[in-house]
Parts: C-alpha cells; structure tokens; sequence
C-alpha cells in the first residue's frame, strides 16, 4: 500500500537553487574590480593628508616650544653678559622636552644632546645692545664674580642720565634691554612627508614645500633631514653687566625702513629717545642711595646722642 509522506520539522522540501543570469554575474565583478580601483587610488592620498595633519601638528607643538626655548636663552643671556654662548646653551635646556621621549634619565639626556645640537645649528642675532651702546655707556663696573671689567652697568638705572648716546640714539636704560632674535628650523619627521621634502629640496634649493622655505638640518645621529625655519624673539632686562664680546655692530643689523621704529636697532620694542639737547625730567625718590662721601664738617667730634 502507497502511503502519502507526511512532511514535519526534518522533512522540508529544499528550493532548487537557480544559477544568476551570466548579465549579472559579470556586473558584479566589474562593480568589484572597480572599488578596488578607486581605493588604490584613494588610499594613498588619504594617508598623506593623514600624516601631513600629524606633521603639521608637530610644527605647532615646535613654534610653541621654540617661544619658550627663546625665553630660556634670553633669560640665560641676561645672567652672563649678553654672552652668545649663555644664550645658546640656555635655547638648548628650552628646546629640551621637544626631543625627549620618556620619562627617566636616560631619556632625558637623549633629549638634551639632540637639543644641543638642534640649537647649535641655530641662527642666534642679538639685535640689542651694540657696540655703539657699548661705546657711549661702558665704564669700569663688577660683574657678578666682583671681578673689575668694563661694561654696561645695569645698577642704580634709576638714577642714571636718561640722555641719549651719540653713537647708539639709545639711553643706558635701554641699552641694558638684551634683544635677541632666533631662527630655528624643525626638521620634516613624518614618514613620506620628510621624503616629500627631500625630494622638493633636491628638485631645486629655494622651492617651497606648501610655499614654504625648506632648509637642510642635521639631526644627533648624523643624518641630514629637510625642515622648516621658525622665527621667535625675546626681550628682558639684563641682570649682569653688559659685556662686548658678542655684540654686533648696528650696521651689521637689518633696520626697517618705515614703522615706529625705524631707525632704532632690535625693531619696534624701542621707544624712541628725545632729540639731543632735551633730557626726560627726573623724579626724585625719597629712598635714594646716599652718596659716597657725607659732608659732616663740624661734627666729625661731636659726641654721639
């Protein structure tokens, strides 16, 4: 006897499965190769815009590191006489934490030799003091060794003549501003974008990476790297004599042909000084310091009260 199945949980029918038209299948494959087309293409460019952010946030971290390096190099000028080695030494301790990676010792002398070397490929211009200041202020002072040499004082400037010098148009109050202006260049460090400026540079020295200037720079291991120049200056009052070692000749030193302060070294931080023959009015200070030799003619043997 025929019985009819019965059709349960473990008995359902399969669908036969129908092959795709040959139309659509190679539609398919076309629509595939040509993704895989378009991301080749894509991909490189996306990667380098990703590792140009990258660089370029590493130049905003340099330029802001570099103000504060310049103020460590001013600060170290003003404590050792306007001397340029102070000045560079002090730039190197600023520069520092830009290549220091770690946290231990080691490390952080890693850093401070390549910031040494960094900085002394630094162009360092102290745009203030001259030696034409030199030459109208200098005179016979201690420095902070009390050693007798001859310099700029920076004692008593309160109570100095405001009048400006015949050579330098300055007063000694201002020739004791120590001006100084850095130019350091930060090398290309990410991968294919250093490449990319090497390339430029080598194409021809002066084009522009991004329209800006790209200049070679030795790094700690000896490799020369393509990098881009930043620019920063720092003005502080000095705190030892001014010494002419290091000074620059005003002549020697780019002056502005228009602005307000044209014709005063270092740029526009100068006020401009009175014309010769008029003299700022000084106040005076209850406080002065009392002068070296004090009359006391009749009471040299009067008993003290």
């Amino acid at each position: 006897m025929w019985h009819k199945p019965v059709i349960g949980m473990g008995n359902r029918p399969t669908a036969a499965v129908q092959p795709l038209p040959a139309s659509e299948s190679a539609a398919g494959r076309r629509e595939a190769g040509t993704s895989a087309v378009e991301f080749a293409i894509a991909a490189p460019a996306l990667l380098l815009a990703l590792l140009g952010t990258f660089q370029a946030a590493l130049l905003y971290q340099a330029r802001l590191q570099l103000e504060v390096a310049t103020q460590e190099a001013v600060r170290a000028g003003t404590l050792h006489g306007a001397s340029l080695g102070a000045i560079r030494a002090g730039l190197a301790r600023g520069l520092t934490p830009l290549y220091t990676h770690g946290r231990d010792r080691t490390a952080l002398a890693k850093g401070h030799a390549a910031a040494q070397v960094a900085a002394g490929q630094a162009d360092i211009r102290i745009l203030n003091p001259t030696r034409e200041a030199f030459a109208d202020f200098a005179e016979q002072t201690r420095d902070p060794q009390g050693r007798w040499v001859r310099a700029i004082p920076v004692d008593h400037l309160g109570y100095r003549q405001t009048s400006a010098g015949s050579g330098s148009g300055l007063n000694v109050q201002d020739a004791t501003l120590l001006k100084i202006q850095i130019t350091y260049i930060q090398p290309l460090i990410m991968p294919f974008i250093d490449q990319i400026g090497r390339g430029v540079y080598q194409l021809q020295q002066g084009l522009g990476f991004f329209g800006i200037p790209l200049r070679p720079v030795i790094g700690v291991d000896g490799r020369t790297r393509w990098g881009i120049s930043m620019q920063a200056e720092a003005l502080m009052r000095m705190q030892s004599p001014v010494l002419a070692e290091d000074l620059p000749s005003r002549a020697s030193l780019e002056q502005p042909q228009d602005g307000p302060g044209a014709g005063s070294p270092g740029g526009s931080d100068l006020q401009p000084m009175p014309a010769p023959g008029q003299t700022l009015p000084t106040m005076p200070d209850p406080e002065a310091p009392p002068p070296d030799h004090i009359c006391n003619a009749g009471t040299e043997n009067r008993p003290l009260p």
